[in-house]
């Protein structure tokens, strides 16, 4: 097992810390309270359990026992969310799997050397998963609609970031030529964070871009983006070289810094059960500012402490290895570049790692400059449906839209909403059902792998595609 002291186990008690973190943002952000005491569902229990073990592991970042029981709850709170499940917690979860198939291969070999396994496996195959859904992203961009300023979530997010810090006057909205240079930049710095970081010479300016970058994002407000973003933070930094975490490693013995982690446990340990009880729920407007104060002042103190070593050392490079020695690990990154063909193929769309990029792919087309025709595997999308009326709060989202949505979307919607009523055109006939309980097709629960796992969004009929800048109820 590698010494406690060396930058190795710093970097992977630094990463555990931060991955904490992501996981109380994570349940703070979760609208319907998972983690509520009142309920004893199986996914209100499992997440209150993950809550538990996220609170532990931020006061014993060093247990790699708290770190396993943290990565095996995550993807099973992850499929109960599904299919309404945000890409941050999805990546979380990809990289969960990794580090518990790393400690298996650790203690399943002769020297039982779980430590080890982590360091020489969990960590080189994250940090592929990162690049891979990172990559993505950016890539995701590069489509007509997202770089049209009337229409671009760039614009669309950047307005309510000026908002946010009190700049209310602020509008890139608009076909002003500088506002045609917002969406232009976004995707300049998510494709240069990827490049950066696959370069051994500029890891450290990748690390720090990406910090800056989507701790500017999470400014917003009105948006839940620091859930993301600490996600993003928590694995960025395992692009940083051993001298950081060197240098880092005597101010773990320092009181105060325990002192300070123990004040963030205690802080998230209180929001937890304030948003899980019924007088939490009656100040989310509090609850928020609390959430939002501890993820920034995370954030600042990681950002400079990177910022302020990178400069007093004049370090850029990094020497990381990108590929885990047990070659197995390789399949969890191309099940990340799988899902991120998703749109492409139409096999699915949501939760493909092309969130906010006014990607639309369907009927065999997209609006991508660089794969303007897509490989329909199958044909969800070729079946969809506009809704003309209807009672329900969630269906009314798309009729004000416009949005028309898969045939299969409204199906795992109304299976569960049983006493919704609704109109709706498909194949050019119009339908009125009073009751969806009552009609064999909309009443009828879909098989777990189409409501689980085949996710679309809605389809926007529009040019240039509108950035659907929320998740939208029938996924």
């Amino acid at each position: 097992m590698p010494d406690t002291d060396s930058p190795q186990r710093t970097r992977l008690t630094v990463f555990a810390w931060l991955w904490a973190v992501a996981v109380v943002l994570h349940l703070l952000y979760l609208s319907n309270s998972y983690a509520a005491f009142s309920s004893l569902s199986a996914d209100h229990v499992v997440h209150l359990l993950l809550g538990i073990a996220a609170l532990a592991l931020l006061v014993r970042p060093r247990s790699l026992a708290l770190l396993a029981a943290v990565c095996a709850l995550t993807p099973v709170t992850a499929w109960f969310e599904a299919p309404r499940l945000g890409n941050h917690w999805l990546l979380a979860s990809l990289v969960a799997v990794v580090f518990l198939s790393a400690m298996a291969i650790g203690a399943l070999s002769k020297t039982r050397d779980i430590s080890g396994a982590v360091l020489r496996d969990a960590l080189p195959a994250a940090r592929l998963i990162f690049l891979v859904v990172y990559g993505f992203c950016a890539f995701a961009k590069f489509n007509s609609s997202f770089v049209d300023p009337t229409a671009s979530c760039a614009n669309f997010y950047l307005n309510e970031v000026a908002r946010s810090v009190g700049l209310s006057q602020f509008n890139s909205i608009g076909t002003s030529g500088w506002m045609h240079l917002v969406p232009w930049i976004a995707m300049a710095i998510e494709t240069g964070v990827v490049v950066l970081l696959l370069v051994r010479h500029t890891r450290v300016l990748g690390v720090i871009v990406a910090l800056v970058f989507h701790g500017i994002i999470a400014f917003d407000t009105a948006h839940a983006f620091s859930d993301f973003s600490s996600v993003i933070a928590a694995l960025a930094i395992l692009f940083l070289p051993d001298t950081f975490f060197l240098s880092f490693t005597p101010w773990l013995r320092k009181p105060g810094l325990h002192i300070a982690g123990l004040f963030v446990a205690l802080v998230s340990a209180v929001l937890l059960v304030w948003q899980s009880t019924d007088s939490g729920r009656l100040s989310v407007s509090t609850l928020g500012h609390g959430r939002d104060w501890l993820w920034w002042i995370v954030w600042a103190v990681l950002t400079a402490a990177v910022i302020g070593w990178s400069v007093r050392t004049h370090m850029l490079r990094s020497d990381i290895e990108l590929l885990p020695a047990h070659k197995t690990m390789l399949v969890l990154p191309a099940l990340a570049f799988l899902i991120g063909c998703g749109p492409y193929l139409e096999l699915r769309v949501g939760t493909s790692w092309n969130m906010y990029a006014n990607l639309q792919t369907a009927n065999g087309s997209s609006n991508s400059f660089v794969i303007p025709v897509t490989a329909e595997f199958t044909n969800y999308q070729n079946d969809r449906v506009r809704i003309t009326a209807t009672k329900d709060s969630g269906l009314q989202q798309y009729i004000d839209s416009g949005y028309e949505l898969p045939f299969v979307n409204l199906r795992g919607y109304t299976s569960t909403h049983y006493d919704t009523s609704i109109t709706y055109e498909r194949n050019g006939m119009t339908t009125t059902v009073e009751h969806t309980r009552d009609d064999p097709t909309l009443g009828r629960e879909l098989p777990w792998w189409e409501r689980k796992v085949i996710v679309f969004r809605a389809l926007d009929a529009t040019e240039p595609v509108a950035c659907q800048n929320t998740m939208l109820s029938a996924r």
